[in-house]
């Protein structure tokens, strides 16, 4: 069954994007829980419960999502766009697709043969109850290594995606669940005088935000990475919320959201240029809840961010204070590690990050009244 209107079927598309964030989401709780010291056995084992129950849960999306694409076909590429960047998309999409597979399964036999309980939220799933650690290490190895495969494919997959938005913008729009609606002449002479610069502004700084705090992102990423493969955990620390890279973590999670409310604001643009009448008649800012809804998350990083950079300082200055001049240290812990350092520059650009969201955000909230303010002077004088 071909898909119509050149766009991705409406199930296949929400299935995609619930399929991404639990992808995202388990990754994240893998990639962290294993990095949780011992200590904090009892926390370390809710992230792993929670983990395989993710796992599960994407190993039925995944069969539901490829029986869609059986029965759904996706919609064909335009004449004009390149044939080698058509090759290039199948390619990524089968590697991503099964990189995933190939997780899903290292996964399953590493918790079998190690004895781990397969549980689906609670529920106990059948097991072979066959104890191999060698095999269960090997699988586990593997499993590690293809999430750094599938963490690379996807990066790979966003870039171009990111890059054809401005070329091809049909392409990359044709998987969001809800079209936008193209831009035509809008409902009235006022609100086509005042509706462009308001959409204009809207699209401008929302590139801005969306590039700068992609840019941080990564690299945020990729320093988190050495922290945690590092152990950048103080030794015999229990975890939890005197971690600066606990505080890390979560402003990284966060910024991925600030992220995708910037991108937001680009397409928020089209409709405003579109429908602007509906835009600027409403009072209040409900018309524009991605503003809103983009100052509290860039103000919860920033506050996330500042609590990271105060623990990452003290940690700092205690260790220092605490080092005897000329004498050799015995005590692990009291070591000013290079590790620590990258979690304190991970805080601070995270808080950087968050506070480009919170400027913009601010910024083009302020902005509403002032057009609003023009299109009921207008009204008025033509009255």
């Amino acid at each position: 069954m071909p898909s119509t209107n050149g766009r991705y079927n409406l199930l296949f598309s929400l299935t995609h994007w619930v399929l991404a964030l639990m992808i995202f989401i388990g990754l994240g709780l893998g990639w962290y829980a294993e990095y949780i010291p011992p200590a904090s056995s009892q926390f370390h084992n809710f992230l792993f419960n929670t983990h395989i129950s993710l796992g599960v849960v994407i190993a039925i999306l995944v069969f539901f999502q490829l029986s869609l694409r059986l029965i759904f076909k996706p919609p064909p590429y335009p004449g004009h766009f390149p044939p080698w960047q058509k090759a290039l998309g199948h390619t990524l999409h089968t590697l991503i697709y099964s990189s995933i597979v190939l997780i899903l399964i290292a996964g399953y036999f590493q918790a079998n043969f190690s004895g781990t309980p397969i549980q689906l939220w609670g529920a106990p799933l059948p097991s072979w109850g066959v104890v191999d650690l060698p095999t269960a290490e090997f699988f586990g190895s593997a499993h590690q290594v293809m999430a750094f495969v599938l963490v690379g494919l996807i990066s790979i997959h966003i870039g171009i995606v990111s890059l054809n938005m401005f070329k091809y913008p049909e392409i990359t729009s044709r998987m969001l669940p809800f079209g936008t609606r193209e831009p035509t002449a809008t409902e009235s002479p006022i609100a086509s005088q005042i509706a462009p610069n308001l959409a204009r502004n809207l699209r401008i700084f929302g590139w801005i935000a969306f590039w700068l705090q992609l840019a941080l992102a990564i690299i945020c990423g990729l320093l988190l990475e050495f922290a945690t493969s590092g152990r950048a955990f103080s030794p015999g620390a229990v975890g939890g919320f005197g971690d600066a890279i606990y505080w890390g973590i979560d402003g990284f999670l966060l910024l991925w959201l600030a992220i995708f409310l910037a991108f937001y604001y680009t397409r928020a643009a089209r409709k405003v240029l579109a429908i602007g009448d509906s835009y600027l008649k409403k009072t209040g800012l409900i018309a524009f809840w991605f503003l809103l809804a983009g100052m509290l998350v860039g103000l919860l990083g920033v506050f996330i961010s500042f609590i990271g950079v105060a623990l990452s300082i003290s940690l700092l200055i205690v260790k220092t204070v605490s080092q005897p001049p000329g004498i050799a240290i015995t005590d692990p812990s009291k070591i000013v590690r290079a590790l620590d350092v990258f979690v304190l520059i991970v805080n601070f650009e995270l808080l950087v990050a968050h506070f480009i969201g919170v400027g913009i955000a601010l910024w083009l909230v302020l902005g509403v009244p002032r057009a609003r303010l023009k299109y009921v002077s207008q009204q008025v004088q033509n009255l």
